[in-house]
């Protein structure tokens, strides 16, 4: 009995039953759960390097498996901060008492960063980096950018570069040591807010974390996403003449929102991924599209590629 196939056996049958049940809307599977739980496959990978080959090394090793694929089976059944830990689907009470307006984390150091609005300024790209954290974009501000942060374990820069008409802004989120970017997400956070008047090219780079982008009052030409174990989710308002949206993911939850009378074209590269685009056709190249797609004069192209992800696109009001 070959253990390193009957362990992946395991995993792939895992994660083929999961994504149909999800994508036949008979679970609803919740991937954000399960990315803070990563680490048991590393157990998983290391028990199977240290037990034997042959014996009651293979029963180990498809026992650990298995066992540790229902534990991520069950932690994925709960919402993202569900008190998942007793048998209840009850949010973390802690969270909802914050009063309206403050940050939810209030055991981080804070900082504000922005930059002036110069009216002669017609676009500006935004580049947001960091890791283990959570970030928020959403609300107008008077300045060109604004933002608030907290962090325990290292701390955030605004980089501005003003080149004519054009602006060039880095957003970047430091670690204690080396750039690293360590330690619990729930502590680390950034609310950002953005001029209405630029057209915007919005691109985010992060590792682990989560972030959650309204920008729905802004113009945005482009909308790029780099994750790593990480949930993300944006919400537009229509589109420019092209809006393009790019989300490239290894394990990561991505949802994106247009709006209904938006005409879109998606095109998927992916493994293991669970898709959901309702109100979508596929095309025979494999692209999804909505109705009057090819004859609109403004639209949004989404090209969404992963390994084990995953993404929808939904329509709304």
């Amino acid at each position: 009995m070959n253990k390193e196939k009957l362990s992946w056996g395991l995993i792939l049958l895992f994660v083929g039953g999961i994504l149909l049940l999800d994508n036949l809307n008979v679970i609803n599977f919740y991937w954000r759960s399960v990315l803070s739980m990563w680490p048991v496959i590393l157990i998983v990978i290391g028990v199977n390097l240290l037990v034997p080959k042959r014996g009651i090394g293979s029963a180990v090793s498809i026992i650990v498996t298995i066992v540790a694929l229902a534990f991520l089976a069950y932690r994925g059944t709960f919402p993202p901060r569900s008190n998942w830990w007793v048998f209840n689907k009850s949010w973390d009470m802690d969270m909802d008492r914050k009063p309206a307006g403050e940050p939810k984390h209030m055991g981080a150091s804070k900082g504000t960063f922005s930059h002036e609005y110069d009216s002669a300024v017609t676009t500006a790209h935004l580049n947001v980096k960091g890791g283990a954290i959570e970030y928020e974009i959403e609300g107008v501000t008077d300045k060109l950018f604004s933002a608030e942060a907290g962090s325990t374990i290292g701390s955030h820069e605004l980089k501005t570069i003003i080149t004519d008409a054009k602006a060039d802004l880095t957003f970047s989120m430091k670690g204690t040591k080396n750039g690293n970017w360590k330690g619990n997400v729930d502590e680390n956070w950034a609310k950002i807010s953005l001029n209405a008047n630029p057209i915007w090219h919005i691109t985010l780079d992060m590792g682990a974390g989560a972030a959650e982008f309204d920008l729905t009052e802004y113009k945005v030409a482009s909308l790029n996403f780099n994750g790593g174990a990480a949930s993300f989710e944006a919400k537009l308002g229509m589109p420019l003449q092209e809006t393009i949206i790019s989300a490239e993911s290894g394990v990561a939850s991505v949802e994106i929102e247009i709006p209904r009378a938006a005409a879109c074209r998606i095109v998927v590269k992916s493994g293991l991924s669970s898709k959901d685009f309702p109100g979508f056709t596929k095309q025979g190249d494999g692209s999804y599209t909505t109705e009057g797609y090819e004859n609109a004069s403004n639209k949004f192209t989404i090209n969404l590629q992963g390994g084990l992800s995953s993404f929808s696109v939904k329509r709304y009001n």
